[in-house]
């Protein structure tokens, strides 16, 4: 399917309990993804290893790490027929009898040695979306032998504020692409408690040229050491390089997937394929547009807070600010938007 720039998807990550087959095909056509992952892994995997592929999905990081040498991997996964999935793939191939399924929540799995490598793909387009530094933190300490490597090694997630009229149109007016209609919306943002349509964040791919200011670093996840608690408040000032509509913010993130390869999801060409379709951005709207000139300053407090538990994939975002003008210091508009 060809993606149309500033088109609001639902977040895929709030749905990864309920992904379906087309989702995974969509991963796996995912050419910004695929090759990233593929380069990492053929670089990361020694002949020998032992490795653990958390959230292997439909296998093809096992696979590829088992192409590459790996005498045996585990692959966890939540969903029981994508793991199927994987298992008649790997047999197809003549890999099965190294590859070891394992069903279930990875905070509640044992494995029967430690790792030489932990590789996974369970990032949101936040990064943390999925909880994946929690969960990898967990890996990391558990399952994985001391000298022993992590894939990704560092993520870090941005944050720039955007003129995206169109996204935001889109929202005022209608829906996202995939919500089912206007009434269906509706009913989901009552269901989550959330007050409008501009008080959740959407997969939406947001071009470069709508930048109001340059990206600032939200968070920085090392996956080598001790996670940070995963609740946090980070405010940020941005100074406006041109004038522009502000309509909310883009959020994306670069990883460190081995030595030589990174994944930077920021691009935003769709037929050149240097943005992601399955990722896209995290776009977090504000409620009412504001005018910015040059030298205006955008000051906002982003903050992210679990749902009680480090097992699981819920949490909810805030971001909460104001504008202040470059003429005379005074502020001009404020917002305050988040996820319930």
């Amino acid at each position: 399917m060809e993606y149309e720039p500033e088109q609001p998807w639902l977040p895929a990550s709030e749905q990864l309990l309920d992904w379906s087959d087309d989702f995974h095909r969509l991963m796996l056509g995912d050419q910004l993804r695929m090759d990233a992952y593929r380069a990492a892994v053929a670089e990361s995997v020694r002949p020998g290893d032992t490795v653990l592929d958390l959230g292997t999905g439909t296998g093809i990081l096992a696979r590829w790490a088992l192409e590459a040498g790996a005498a045996r991997v585990y692959g966890i996964d939540l969903n029981k027929s994508i793991l199927d999935t994987a298992v008649e793939r790997l047999t197809v191939l003549g890999l099965v009898d190294r590859f070891v399924p394992l069903h279930g929540l990875s905070f509640d799995l044992e494995l029967p040695e430690r790792v030489d490598l932990v590789i996974s793909e369970i990032l949101g387009n936040l990064a943390d979306n999925e909880n994946a530094p929690a969960i990898l933190g967990d890996a990391r300490q558990r399952f994985l032998r001391p000298g022993g490597r992590m894939l990704p090694s560092r993520v870090e997630s941005y944050l720039v504020p955007v003129a995206a009229e169109r996204a935001h149109r889109r929202l005022r007016e209608g829906s996202p692409a995939d919500a089912g209609g206007a009434e269906a919306f509706a009913a989901l943002l009552g269901r989550r408690g959330s007050r409008s349509a501009f008080d959740l964040y959407y997969d939406t791919i947001l071009p470069l040229s709508g930048y109001l200011a340059a990206p600032r670093i939200l968070r920085a996840f090392d996956l080598t050491a001790a996670p940070e608690p995963s609740d946090y408040r980070v405010p940020l000032v941005y100074a406006c390089r041109r004038p522009g509509r502000f309509t909310g913010f883009k959020g994306y993130f670069v990883a460190t997937l081995a030595d030589t390869v990174a994944l930077d999801i920021s691009g935003d060409e769709i037929g050149r394929r240097t943005t992601s379709d399955s990722w896209k951005h995290c776009f977090l709207p504000i409620e009412t547009p504001v005018q910015v000139e040059p030298g205006d300053r955008i000051v906002v407090t982003f903050s992210r807070l679990g749902a009680g538990s480090e097992h699981t994939f819920r949490q909810g975002y805030r971001w909460e600010g104001e504008v202040i003008s470059a003429r005379g210091g005074r502020t001009v508009a404020s917002f305050s938007q988040g996820t319930a």
